[in-house]
């Protein structure tokens, strides 16, 4: 990212008591910032990395290579699209996509294979093909995930309501959402068909939210398989072009962005915002909003009766998963070495829930992976970094298995921490040297990251990297809206609506409607002027 966008903080920086000072850079804070800065507001962003973006910057290392760390694909970025106007409106225009074609998404399940391809129609055909014997199964399913927009819809905009309207009406929108979010996915899916090989195949895409069907909310399913119904699209320049161009859209809306700016915790008064403590120096203020995660906010950030744990009735409410990644350089193009656009979901057998459960990295075997190749996904790569080209390949894992190294210091963690990811890359080389023997002696780089790698870059405790879990308590949380019980913070972030960058981005608008209510109506003009901008 061009560094003249954002700046350091340095102790000299002071605020307005009035500004809204917003923690962590995530797509939810930047969506956030923009349209309080274009409604006027005063806004800064702090963020504790050397880089802002959250889980959309990228990392590069030696020979050219880079990767993303979170943004592997996005869904509903046509060009007539209202998420790409409001990319369009988020960046001033200078954000660009190139669509991955079809398919999109590769499963392979056992010894089948399945491809996920673009648009409604041509997807339930696929799926006629590879499962002539269940039509109606496949009809219903589509009909229920159909069904299933307008309900979470409303479940997501009862959030934004003032409290007296949401207290009123608040209680119905959500009874109509609990029909679907109360319920497992594995729970809908097998009410209509008992062939465990299709659900299977309907599910494969389930790393995407982080559960396996058994435990994850029927509602994320449906959201995140809706969202990529039309297929799979990436930014071009890479992920890391999502933060730069809004970054400097804020630039000149004068929202200034500063790194290395470590918010320690959040002061309160009576109940209400009154100071924040930045990089170990206190700093008056009226107003915070979080993007740092639920868990993180009341946890970590709040002190004393504020810190509290976040609960569904008497069931905690759990963390998501964490990850293990290979990052892989080559030292060829994509297009010698015939690599696809499209991601790979491997399952080792059709039981996604027994791939998914705990599982030791001793045997050198992984019965999940998820393979992305982003060289092959941005149509600038070739320009900016001739004859390379870079894999990824994230399996899960469990922080528990790192909780004994986290107080080494990184890139000094040890033998037995090395041996870990090396396991692991071991594990994750074999699944992909099986499907693409000839990249072997392409391979001119290797890196594996751990949780605890998570943890340090972004702050999740826990390395988690989806914020709170996705099961049905996700959505019986009454907490997990943009405003809090505490004056003057809000929350905005993947955890107020749904995991990934449109999850993220609805819930900075949804955020931003909470603060200038009526007057979001202009800016929802403009943005209605970008629906078609390409």
């Amino acid at each position: 990212m061009t560094e003249k966008y954002f700046k350091k903080f340095t102790p000299d920086i002071s605020f307005d008591k009035d500004t809204y000072i917003i923690v962590g850079s995530g797509i939810g804070g930047l969506t956030t910032a923009v349209f309080l800065a274009k409604a006027g507001k005063k806004v800064v962003i702090l963020e504790q990395h050397y880089t802002p973006g959250g889980f959309t910057h990228t990392f590069k290392r030696r020979d050219g290579f880079e990767w993303d760390v979170g943004v592997h694909y996005v869904g509903n970025m046509g060009e007539k699209s209202k998420l790409r106007g409001i990319f369009n409106y988020l960046s001033n225009n200078r954000l660009e996509w190139d669509a991955m074609g079809d398919p999109y998404d590769v499963a392979y399940i056992g010894d089948k294979r399945y491809e996920y391809v673009a648009g409604i129609e041509n997807f339930r055909n696929k799926f006629y093909e590879y499962f002539p014997e269940d039509k109606d199964a496949i009809d219903t399913y589509l009909k229920k995930l159909k069904s299933s927009t307008l309900k979470s819809f409303l479940f997501f905009v009862q959030k934004a309501l003032p409290t007296p309207l949401r207290t009123i009406i608040g209680p119905v929108l959500r009874s109509f959402h609990a029909t679907i979010a109360k319920r497992t996915t594995y729970e809908v899916l097998r009410s209509f068909t008992d062939n465990m090989e299709l659900i299977a195949a309907l599910t494969a895409q389930c790393g995407n939210y982080g559960l396996p069907p058994k435990q994850s909310s029927f509602a994320a399913h449906a959201i995140v398989v809706n969202h990529f119904m039309e297929g799979g699209y990436y930014p071009r320049g890479g992920a890391d072009a999502i933060p730069q161009t809004i970054v400097q859209h804020l630039k000149e809306l004068n929202t200034e962005v500063f790194i290395k700016a470590r918010v320690d915790h959040i002061i309160t008064e009576k109940n209400k915002v009154s100071g924040i403590s930045i990089n170990g120096r206190v700093y008056a203020c009226n107003n915070v909003i979080s993007n740092a995660g639920a868990h993180n906010t009341f946890q970590k950030l709040l002190k004393g009766k504020h810190a509290v744990s976040l609960k569904s009735g008497n069931t905690k409410l759990h963390r998501s998963t964490a990850h293990f990644c290979l990052y892989i350089g080559l030292n060829k193009s994509d297009k010698e070495l015939e690599l696809p656009k499209y991601n790979i979901w491997w399952h080792k057998s059709h039981d996604l829930d027994e791939n998914l459960e705990k599982h030791s990295l001793k045997e050198n075997e992984l019965p999940f992976a998820y393979i992305s190749f982003p060289s092959s996904k941005d149509s600038a790569w070739s320009k900016k970094h001739p004859n390379t080209s870079t894999i990824q390949i994230i399996g899960k894992t469990e922080f528990e298995n790192f909780e004994e190294f986290e107080d080494t210091e990184w890139m000094h963690r040890g033998d037995r921490y090395a041996t870990l990811k090396k396991d692991f890359e071991i594990a994750a080389l074999k699944i992909l040297l099986q499907l693409y023997p000839h990249l072997e002696d392409a391979i001119a780089y290797t890196e594996v990251s751990s949780p605890l790698s998570t943890k340090k870059f972004s702050g999740y405790q826990e390395g988690e990297i989806y914020g709170v879990t996705h099961a049905p308590e996700r959505f019986t949380q009454r907490e997990l809206t943009p405003r809090t019980k505490i004056k003057g913070l809000y929350l905005t972030g993947q955890d107020i609506t749904l995991v990934g960058v449109g999850g993220a981005m609805s819930s900075g608008i949804l955020t931003a409607i909470t603060i200038i209510k009526w007057n979001m109506s202009r800016q929802f003009k403009e943005i209605t002027s970008k629906f078609t901008k390409s």
